[in-house]
C-alpha cells in the first residue's frame, strides 16, 4: 500500500472517531436547555467588566470635577489610583468567589458520578 493510501484511511478513521465524539457531545447538549452551562459565565464576564469600567470611570469623573475646582493635577491621579485598586480588588474579589463556585460545582458532579 502506498503513503498516500494509508494516509487516507488514517483520515477516514479519524473521521469516524471525530463524528462518534461530535454525537456524544450533541446529546450530552441537548439534555442541557437553553445552554444553561453559559449563564455563570456570562453573569462573571458582566461583573468583572463593571468592576472594570465603573471605579475608574467614577474616579475620573471625581478626580476631574475636583481638579477643576482646586485646580491641582495631583489629586486628579489621586482619584484614578483609587478607582484603580478598587477594580483590582473587587475584580479578585469576584475571581475568588467564580473559582470557589466552580469548585462546588465539580465536587457535586463528583458526587454524582460516584452514585
Amino acid at each position: 500500500m502506498t503513503e498516500s493510501h494509508e494516509a487516507f484511511l488514517f483520515m477516514l478513521e479519524n473521521n469516524e472517531e471525530v463524528s462518534k465524539n461530535s454525537t456524544i457531545i450533541q446529546s450530552d447538549l441537548s439534555q442541557q436547555s437553553n445552554f444553561d452551562y453559559w449563564k455563570p459565565v456570562l453573569y462573571f464576564y458582566a461583573k468583572t467588566t463593571s468592576w472594570i469600567i465603573l471605579p475608574l470611570l467614577l474616579g475620573a469623573l471625581a478626580g476631574g470635577y475636583v481638579s477643576r475646582t482646586v485646580g491641582s493635577q495631583v489629586l486628579f491621579f489621586v482619584f484614578i489610583m483609587f478607582g484603580f485598586l478598587i477594580t483590582c480588588l473587587g475584580i479578585y474579589r469576584e475571581v475568588k468567589q467564580y473559582k470557589k463556585s466552580l469548585d462546588i460545582s465539580v465536587l457535586k458532579d463528583l458526587k454524582k458520578e460516584e452514585k
